[in-house]
Formats: structure tokens, sequence, C-alpha cells
């Protein structure tokens, strides 16, 4: 595919996908406003605790739907539509069998979903996780339809669709917490918006790419089997790793402190989880593209990308974690009371592991790009064995509560995925030994440390109250950290290049306006 196309997909995804994230994060910070209120904290607390376990039961998917993704980039950059085909009838029937594998696993869990709840007061609780079961299967069923659109670098039709019925969703459920305060309707709306959502979707895909509708007489070639099969199993390491690393936290927390925590944290969890949507969204949706690039370019082209990437990463990571710093509990104790805030070490914490893996994400998806699956299934096992056991450590012996949940995880993340990740892509992917990208990397992780411990302490010296304090903290903040942003970067090559393509993206604004 020719650069321009590309970076016209790139731009396209990533703009819907940062729009889409916007507008969504608002409806659920008013879906979630409305539930605390009408339900409390406990409900709260089991609606994160069941998005942990079934988090845990996809390991049965085993990084399939990646591997099968990454399949397609190139039969789709050639118009090879036999192995697409037989790449999506393959991604059918093996989505069918994970649907039902994790149906069962989940009906197993339910005996012993007791001895995961510290203190549990809540009724029916085994109903409200087969409800939760069942949405999770549903989705199962129709993602091999949803993988075309994210292969072809459409995946802002996939974002458009999750929004709308997300939107819906959102509605109906804000009225059935007012008029019934009713927990079991409010996840019998879940389902139906997502069993009509994936059917959309389907018969989108259908008109769109009309050769697809017969998919039960395609089988993939052999080499092509073995291939993704080599890459499946590269992933099961990569998939279980990362599943212990993000599905365990509240598992952890609701097993040693109860319900309660788990939806105190929830509320910051909500907040963080918006901003990390709103960045993967912009800086993820390029991965297919990132696929075509790395078939189609030279390796030192390869590498000037990989460069830029990486800046413009660090550039949205600097700001939004500083805002972070400065904002998050400030807004907590603004949007839903005092009585909600965390203490000041757990919110550090909060803030420092989301800084951490946002500085990931170029990494993740250029291995999603050079398929380096088979490469990484090590280091997300060890990964995840280092993170479980100082979790455990900190929460159970040192008795650190939540913040001790993070730690492990943020201390996982420095010693083990902060070089082996980066070394993997630049020796096996892009083939390039340069050193700039450590001295990079460096300078950028002691300007987040500085940058979010002055805004952090910056904003405790304000006694401002209110929305409108809020929003001075907010430009105080920008305006701190736009200065510092400008004395260190502004001469970097790669600063240069962001700033030219904001100017053509303003510049085609204005031209349409």
């Amino acid at each position: 595919m020719e650069e321009p196309n590309r970076l016209k997909y790139s731009l396209l995804n990533s703009g819907v996908a940062s729009l889409t994230q916007m507008a969504t994060i608002v409806i659920k910070f008013i879906v979630q406003t409305t539930f605390i209120h009408e339900l409390g904290l406990r409900y709260l607390g089991a609606n994160g605790l069941f998005n942990n376990i079934l988090m845990l039961l996809s390991f049965s998917e085993l990084g399939l739907g990646s591997a099968i993704v990454f399949s397609m980039y190139r039969p789709l950059a050639l118009g090879k539509q036999s192995e697409i085909r037989a790449l999506l009838a393959l991604y059918r029937k093996a989505y069918f069998y994970i649907a039902l594998i994790v149906g069962l696993l989940g009906l197993a869990v339910l005996p012993f979903l007791h001895l995961l709840i510290r203190h549990n007061s809540l009724p029916n609780i085994r109903i409200y996780f087969c409800l939760f079961l069942a949405n999770t299967v549903i989705s199962y069923l129709f993602a091999y339809k949803r993988a075309i659109l994210t292969a072809d670098q459409k995946d802002y039709v996939n974002l458009t669709n999750q929004f709308i019925f997300t939107s819906v969703q959102s509605v109906l459920q804000i009225i059935i917490l007012l008029i019934w305060q009713n927990y079991f309707l409010f996840l019998i709306i879940q389902i139906i918006c997502t069993l009509i959502s994936n059917v959309t979707i389907s018969r989108l895909v259908d008109r769109r790419y009309d050769y697809l509708k017969q998919l039960s007489d395609s089988t993939l070639p052999k080499k092509d089997l073995d291939t993704i099969v080599h890459n499946t199993i590269g992933l099961i390491g990569s998939q279980i790793g990362g599943i212990v690393v993000f599905g365990t936290d509240n598992l952890l927390i609701s097993s040693f402190l109860g319900l309660l925590s788990v939806g105190l944290f929830a509320n910051y969890t909500l907040v963080v989880n918006a901003l990390t949507g709103i960045l993967n969204k912009a800086v993820g949706a390029v991965t297919a593209s990132l696929g075509n690039l790395t078939i189609s370019e030279s390796k030192s082209h390869v590498f000037q990308i990989f460069q830029r990437y990486i800046f413009i990463n660090f550039t949205l990571t600097f700001f939004s974690s500083s805002l972070l710093a400065s904002c998050l509990n400030p807004f907590i104790h603004v949007w839903i009371g005092q009585r909600y805030l965390l203490t000041e070490l757990t919110v550090l914490a909060i803030i420092a592991n989301f800084a951490i893996n946002q500085m990931r994400q170029p990494l993740i998806n250029f291995v999603a790009a050079y398929g380096l699956y088979s490469r990484i299934g090590w280091k997300s096992m060890i990964e995840a064995l280092f993170n479980l056991l100082l979790s455990l450590f900190f929460i159970a012996v040192m008795r650190w509560g939540i913040a001790g949940t993070l730690l492990g995880t943020i201390l996982s993340n420095l010693l083990i995925n902060s070089w082996w990740e980066p070394s993997l892509v630049l020796k096996y992917g892009i083939q390039e030994k340069s050193l700039k990208y450590w001295w990079d990397y460096i300078g950028y992780m002691v300007v987040l440390t500085i940058s979010m411990v002055l805004n952090f302490y910056m904003s405790k010296m304000f006694l401002w109250r209110g929305f409108g304090g809020l929003l001075l903290t907010v430009l105080i903040s920008f305006a701190m950290d736009l200065v510092i942003f400008l004395l260190l970067f502004g001469r970097k090559k790669e600063f240069a290049f962001l700033w030219g393509m904001i100017r053509q993206l303003l510049a085609r604004f204005k031209k349409a306006a």
C-alpha cells in the first residue's frame, strides 16, 4: 500500500477511535455516577470482580485472534481472496469452541465464587455472574467478522458500531437504574445490546466483503496453518502473562480487602482506563498500517517511523500522566465526594502504573505488526510470575492495600518489560542496533517522573473548589508541562515531524470547514 493511503487510514482510524472513545467516556461517567448513587459500591465492586474473573477465563483464546489478524495483512495487501476466506473460516470455527470453553469454565467457577469475595453481602451473586458470562460468550461468537475490518485498516467501522450500541445500552441502563434500581435488568440490557451490535456488524461485513459469504468450503494451505499455529504457540505465554498481570488486581483486592475496596478502586480505574482507552485507540489504531509498512518498506525507513511513533506516544503519555497527577484526586473529590478518595500512595501508584504501561504501547504494537509472538511468550510468563508474587507479598505480607497490588505490576514492568520488549523489536523486527532508543527512553522516563511529582504536589498547593477550581488546575498544569516539553524537546527532529503533522491536520480541518 502506498504511503498516502497508509497515512490516510491511520489518521482516520486514530481520529475516529479518539472521538468515539472520548464520547464513550462521558457516557460511562454518567452511567457509573448513576450506578453508585442507586446501587452502591458493593455492586460496583461486583462488576469489577466479574470482569477480572472473565478476563482470567479468556486464557482459552490463547492469542489465536491476534495470530489470525496478523496472517491477514499480507493476503489483504495482495488481494488474495481465497486465503482471506480460509482464514475467516478457521477463525469462526476456533472461536465457536473458545466460546464453548469459556462458558463451561465460567459455570465451573460458580460453586467457588464466594471464596473470592471477602465479607460478601450481595444476594443472587451467582445469577449476576451467569449474566456477565453470557455477555462474554455472545461476543466471542461474532469476533471473526470484526477481525477482517481491523486487518483491512477499516477499524473505524467497528468503532462506530460499538459507539452507537454502547450509547443506546447506556441510556437504557440509566433509565433502569433511576426507575427500578435493578442490577438484573441492568445486565440483561447489556446482553441484548451486545447481541444486536454483533449481528449488525456481521451483516455489514457481508455487504462490504461479499466474497466472505461462503466460508464453509474454504480450507487453509498447510504452510499458512503451520504459521498460525507457530504464532499462536508463541502467544500462549503472552496471553496468559497478560491475563495474570491485568486480570488479578480486583481478585486480590476482593479476596483480601472486600468488595467495598474494589468499588473505591473502580472509580479511579474508570478515570484512568478512560484516558488509557483514548490513547490506546489513537496509538493502536495504526497497527494494521504498521503491519503493511513492515512488509513493503526498507528497514531504515521502518526505524525512522519507529522513532517518530515512540516520540508521539511519549508526548501523549507526558501530558496525560501529568494531567492525572495534578487532577485525579481533585476530580474524584469534585465528582463523587471526599469519602471516595484513596490514599496518596495508592493514587501515585495508579498514575505511575498508567505512565509505564503507556510507554509500552508502541513496542506492543510493533510486536503485533512483525508477528513476533513466538519470541515473547516466555517473557510474559516470567512477567506474570513476578507480578503475582510481588503483588501477593505487598498486599498479604506488607499489608499495603491497593497500592501493594499496583506496586507488583510497576516493578515487573520496570525489571522485565522495559528492556525485553524493545530488545525484541529492535533485534528481530527492525534489525537495528542503534543505541538511540535506549538513551531516548531513559530521558523520557526521567522527564515523566519529574513532571508527575511536580504536578502532584503542585495541585495540593491550591484550595480551589468545584469544577471551576479543577479547570484552573488543568490550565496551570498544562501551561507548566508545555513549557517543560518545548524546552527539552522542541529541537528534536521527531518534534519537527509531529508539529508538521499537526499543522497538516489543522489545514485540512480549516479547508473542510
